[in-house]
């Protein structure tokens, strides 16, 4: 029945367009127009929505869309983010454009770590991992192995781990590859924070090879650490007055050789040099009056019994006297001869026993000069030794005043 209505409708525009043309053309309208002017017969249908989205029939090129789906104004449902989903059907309206979603209208999250693929920097993160919101294992000390696999989470920083997260330590120093600023240090050395080996004397020489660990700073030093002793005569350079002695030559701790030693019995309380000892006296004479280039200098010394600064006095006073005798008796020039008491200073033996002491009360005759290197072919530079029952013993005395 509509069909036919239709043809006539039709027909009846066809006719009435057929006949006599009016001076003013009207533009012909269309099916929609009459429809609703109600020039056609059946206009009472063309509210007819059959799909209820307010797009009658006519109009609606998608005439089955869902009951209460916001439709376009043909009748079409709404897909503002344009990711293939309809706004009444998608849960995640906003979804950037290009973004991969589920048939919810979200974005896919491949591994389902709660970051989307779109963000995730880590799309095959394991299941039950702990993300950073770039859908990363989380590393909280940033050394490159996650949490859930670090066995060792504290790792500082620029340290290099192993697999487990755990610090490399190849020289076993206590300082992880990577901050280590000296990777081979020796086993057994004490290192810094920085694991260099700690060299307290700053000799060059770590204190764990240094066998002179207090050296004074800018002293050379050889491979031991400890000072240099160029002549080999056992004062190192740093102390020695005269570095050039020759091998063997005996000398004092300045490392000056050493031209008589005697240890004088002297009186209690006394300085003065018994006769006895003038024969040992005249053959250091003799050295001197046959070089005259040779200056000396006479050393007291004494035992650590009694007061320091009487020791001090009495060696002196020990030292003058034989230089008094040299002057005097055997006519050396007071020029080439110096005196100096160094009391109980530089004990040569311990002062614990009577023998140790008896050693330590001595009188050392230096060559200030040197000279004596080159006079070390004369038998008469022997150094003069005292005979056995000429050594000091030890006496009975106050300890006020000390016979040293």
């Amino acid at each position: 029945m509509k069909k036919t209505l239709a043809v006539g409708i039709m027909t009846s525009i066809i006719l009435v367009g057929c006949g006599e043309v009016n001076k003013e053309q009207v533009a012909p309208k269309s099916v929609t127009d009459m429809i609703i002017e109600k020039q056609v017969v059946g206009w009472e249908n063309y509210k007819d929505d059959d799909d209820n989205d307010k797009v009658p029939n006519y109009l609606d090129k998608c005439p089955n869309t869902p009951l209460n789906a916001p439709v376009d104004k043909q009748g079409c449902a709404i897909d503002r983010d344009n990711d293939g989903v309809y706004d009444y059907k998608d849960e995640c309206p906003n979804t950037p454009i290009g973004i991969a979603v589920a048939e919810n209208g979200c974005a896919i999250d491949s591994d389902n770590d709660g970051v989307t693929d779109y963000k995730d920097k880590c799309p095959n993160t394991p299941a039950g991992i702990e993300v950073d919101m770039y859908g990363c294992g989380i590393d909280r000390d940033r050394d490159g192995v996650i949490d859930i696999n670090d066995k060792c989470s504290n790792t500082p920083i620029g340290a290099i781990v192993d697999e487990n997260g755990c610090s490399l330590d190849d020289d076993k120093d206590g300082v992880a590859n990577g901050i280590d600023k000296c990777p081979d240090t020796p086993s057994g050395a004490t290192v810094d924070k920085n694991g260099c080996a700690i060299d307290s004397d700053k000799d060059s020489v770590i204190d764990l090879f240094d066998k002179c660990p207090n050296t004074p700073e800018g002293v050379v030093v050889g491979a031991d650490g400890c000072p240099l002793d160029t002549d080999g005569d056992g004062v190192n350079d740093m102390k020695d007055k005269c570095p050039d002695t020759p091998k063997d030559v005996k000398v004092n701790f300045q490392g000056c050789p050493i031209v008589a030693e005697y240890r004088f019995n002297f009186k209690f309380n006394s300085y003065k040099i018994d006769k006895k000892y003038y024969p040992q006296i005249e053959k250091l004479a003799n050295i001197l009056k046959n070089n005259k280039s040779i200056k000396i200098e006479i050393q007291g010394y004494t035992d650590n019994v009694g007061s320091y600064l009487y020791n001090k006095e009495l060696s002196l006073k020990r030292a003058n006297a034989l230089r008094e005798i040299l002057i005097n008796k055997f006519k050396i020039s007071p020029e080439r001869i110096s005196i100096i008491g160094y009391g109980s200073d530089y004990p040569v033996a311990s002062n614990a026993t009577k023998e140790g002491q008896a050693k330590n009360r001595r009188i050392l005759v230096i060559d200030k000069t040197n000279s004596i290197q080159s006079l070390l072919a004369s038998p008469n530079l022997k150094e003069v030794q005292p005979k056995t029952d000429e050594v000091e013993k030890s006496e009975n005395i106050t300890p006020t005043k000390i016979d040293k």
